[in-house]
């Protein structure tokens, strides 16, 4: 299941994998990224929608087009470039036994699936965004 970045000020959009996304902002919290938390995108649409605005949990892992604020998607960005340099730009060969375990982020976007990191920095450098299911 995807998940859509949508940035507030432009037209871009951005399309992840739930996996990715989960590893995208771990790897950010290794490198200093401090979650703010998501704000409700329009409480009283929210509420249209049929959800309930006083149990919002600040999370980034629903897709009910919370938004990340500017302020928290440039540290994202910024703790996601000081990554780069330590995500090898080869894929990682995996024996057996390393397979039978989940994949650290920095071995999940070595290689071609770097790009994705790339693109996610460029993403959050806009400002804030929407976090949708589309």
């Amino acid at each position: 299941m995807n998940y859509y970045l949508s940035s507030r000020g432009t037209i871009s959009r951005f399309k992840i994998s739930r996996q990715s996304w989960v590893k995208a902002l771990s790897l950010a919290r290794f490198y200093g990224w401090q979650p703010i938390g998501t704000r409700l995108p329009s409480p009283s649409l929210f509420t249209l929608l049929g959800f309930d605005a006083e149990a919002w949990d600040e999370t980034y892992f629903a897709k009910n087009g919370q938004m990340v604020t500017t302020a928290d998607a440039l540290s994202l960005a910024r703790a996601l470039e000081r990554s780069l340099d330590d995500i090898p730009d080869f894929d990682i060969e995996t024996d057996r036994h390393s397979a039978l375990r989940e994949a650290l982020p920095f071995e999940y976007f070595a290689g071609n699936k770097k790009r994705c990191i790339v693109h996610l920095i460029k993403l959050c450098r806009l400002g804030s965004f929407l976090i949708l299911r589309i």
